[in-house]
């Protein structure tokens, strides 16, 4: 028999400060703090990593059967006092449910609602709608935009980081050896002043070099960069380079979003980085309507405001930050 299959028995302390854990980081409240704090008690034992991947697993299967309920049981309805739930009722329904059923939701966390395990354990961390500027040397300054999370990593001739995801925008001066791994490749930056906007979201990698030069090291080859220049790799290094518009790319520093015939997806996308919850789109067709506008990144709902009412479109709200845009 499954350990998680076992008839229901009072929680141990390890389990409940798991659970405790599961509620801080879907909250929508989680900060840098939290993060550093959850690193902390992760590795303070490899219990506490265990009993955080049990919990999380009865939170994806919540969302599994969710799913397979018919169309009409999802449609919202005016709430009732029976619908409340409060957060304590909601996970006892998760934990009392046959977690064999379920998949390890702390890697891949269901509709991206809280950052993975990995992402929340690295030496720097942002939040939904936080940005990070940290120094980690007098050369060398990095900028951390909303759900970024950075780590420290050994390299034997340079000052090493790994991107774990999200956005970095980077500074260094000359004299400093960088080596700022993403995805599947590794950005370098050792010949003189450069300033670096670099994004990894699911292992789509896009580096803009702003000033300066870099180059990319990659299993597939390498690739070098100028002042204007951007490309994008995944487990493929393409090799194609393109100008970048460096207002655009690194507006999100000055608090703003800028899009130019971007697809819906793709803005909604963005926006949702900065949001608490999830903006979903209720019509397929829709993804590739393209969009071009300013918006303040402080003020997602408002963005989301704009698009439907410059595109026509309806807006259903849901519990938990939800919203179907359609």
């Amino acid at each position: 028999m499954d350990p998680d299959d076992r008839p229901q028995r009072p929680l141990d302390a390890v389990e409940r400060q798991a659970h405790a854990w599961v509620v801080r980081l879907t909250s929508g409240e989680a900060t840098a703090a939290d993060g550093r704090r959850f690193r902390t008690w992760c590795e303070a034992d490899p219990r506490h990593r265990e009993a955080f991947g049990r919990a999380r697993r009865q939170w994806e299967l919540v969302r599994l059967a969710g799913e397979q309920l018919p169309a009409t049981a999802r449609q919202p309805v005016a709430p009732t006092q029976v619908q409340r739930w409060s957060r304590r009722a909601f996970l006892g329904a998760a934990i009392a449910a046959p977690a064999s059923l379920a998949v390890v939701a702390a890697v891949r966390p269901p509709l991206g609602l809280w950052p993975s395990v990995t992402a929340m354990a690295a030496d720097f961390h942002t939040g939904t709608g936080e940005r990070l500027q940290i120094a980690p040397s007098p050369q060398l300054k990095i900028e951390l935009d909303t759900q970024s999370s950075l780590r420290r990593r050994a390299d034997a001739q340079r000052d090493g980081f790994e991107l774990v995801q999200g956005q970095a925008a980077i500074e260094t001066r000359a004299g400093l050896r960088l080596a700022l791994f993403a995805g599947a490749g590794c950005v370098i930056a050792d010949e003189g002043a450069v300033r670096l906007d670099v994004r990894n979201t699911h292992g789509q990698v896009r580096v803009t070099c702003l000033q300066g030069s870099t180059r990319i090291e990659h299993p597939q080859g390498r690739l070098q960069l100028q002042a204007g220049q951007q490309t994008r790799y995944d487990e493929r290094l393409s090799g194609v380079v393109a100008e970048a518009v460096a207002s655009e790319v690194s507006a999100w520093t000055e608090g703003m979003l800028v899009f130019r015939r971007a697809p819906l997806r793709e803005v909604v996308e963005e926006i949702n980085r900065y949001r608490r919850g999830k903006i979903l789109l209720g019509e397929s067709a829709l993804a590739r309507a393209p969009v071009s506008g300013r918006f303040r990144i402080d003020d997602p709902d408002a963005a989301l405001e704009q698009l439907r009412l410059t595109m026509s479109l309806d807006l259903r709200r849901f519990p938990g930050g939800i919203a179907v845009l359609g």
